[in-house]
Parts: C-alpha cells; structure tokens; sequence
C-alpha cells in the first residue's frame, strides 16, 4: 500500500508541475522534459506514470472536471431538482470566468471531461464517468419518456452551451456580460427539462 500511495503521490507532483508549466508556456510549447525538470525526477520517470504528452493531458483534463464537479455537487442545497441543477451549473460557470486555463483545456477536451472512465477516485465509485455521475445526482430531472443514454445526450448538452457561454462572455467585445449571460443561460436549461417557470 505504501509503494501504490507513493507511486500516486509522484503521478500527481507530475501533474501540478504540468499545471505549473503549461500556464506559463502552453500546452504544445512545453515539453516533457519541462515537466520534469519541473518536480526534479529523471526524464525516464515520466514514462512510469504516463506513455507521453497525451495521456497526462487526459488525465489532467478527467482530474479537473472531476474535482470540478464534485465541489459543484457539494455546494448545491436546494430541493427542487430544477433549481438544484441551475446552482450545480452556475457554480461551474464561476469557476471557469475565474480559471480561464482550465475553461480552455476543458473546452478543448470536451470529450474526455464528459466521457473517460474514470479510475480509482473513491469519490465516484459509483459512476464510471463524470457524466454518469451527474446524470446518477440529477435524474429526477427527466420524465421517464427517455432513455438513458438520451438523458446523458441532454446533460452533455448543457454543460456544452455552459461553456460556450462561459468563452463567448469572456471574449473581446463579447455580445453579453457575464451577469446578462446567466439568466438566458439558465432560462434555456429550464427549457430542455421542460421547466421554464416564467
């Protein structure tokens, strides 16, 4: 157990020191030997933990969005599932206008956000993706007309208009401000669970 918690505790130093890197240089300018020179372990050590660039960028990106959706589930208290789910959102929403880093890498690897299965987190035991996992906490969102796989079409879509928005209100001369963006944001989520109140 020690040598796995030690072989972890490395996997993630390698990941923070990427972090660290690629916010300063960028993604495709910083090269393995960067990353490494970064925690201090030999170049050949990367290769224990990651076979190259790509796989610790999908890990980095599946470790985002998992802590990223977990802190969001953790916040929301509201009752009624609609309501529950536009705090589950606009917390991620925050987030991103605060992270601008994590929006681009997110946005760019929508589909390993969403979709990879995810490996020894306790935390998500229960799902194998993150998307699963959202889908596990809001279900109750959705008549029993659809199947499953068409409520976890209907999750992702949401998450991909949140931060299509998120980029859009961030951008130079951008059509809305962030605090305009919201409500159409959160009015349109109504919509697609057929729950606009107004």
């Amino acid at each position: 157990m020690l040598n796995l918690n030690l072989k972890k505790n490395k996997e993630i130093e390698i990941m923070n020191a990427a972090m660290k890197i690629y916010r300063k240089k960028g993604i495709d300018k910083t090269s393995i030997r960067d990353i490494m020179s970064e925690t201090g372990y030999s170049l050949g050590s990367f290769y224990l933990y990651f076979t190259d660039k790509e796989d610790l960028k999908e890990k980095l990106v599946v470790n985002i969005a998992v802590d990223l959706v977990l802190k969001a589930e953790n916040s929301c208290y509201e009752k009624d599932p609609v309501e529950r789910y536009i705090s589950f959102i606009n917390y991620i929403f925050d987030y991103f206008i605060d992270h601008p880093f994590e929006l681009e890498i997110i946005s760019q690897n929508i589909n390993w956000a969403l979709y990879s299965k995810i490996e020894n987190d306790k935390d998500l035991k229960e799902a194998e993706t993150t998307l699963q996992f959202i889908l596990n906490r809001y279900e109750s969102l959705f008549s029993s007309e659809y199947t499953y796989s068409q409520k976890l079409y209907i999750l992702s879509l949401t998450i991909e208009i949140l931060i299509s928005t998120c980029k859009s209100t961030l951008m130079e001369g951008a059509i809305l401000t962030i605090e305009e963006a919201k409500p159409v944001l959160y009015s349109l989520t109504k919509k697609m669970f057929y729950r606009d109140r107004r």
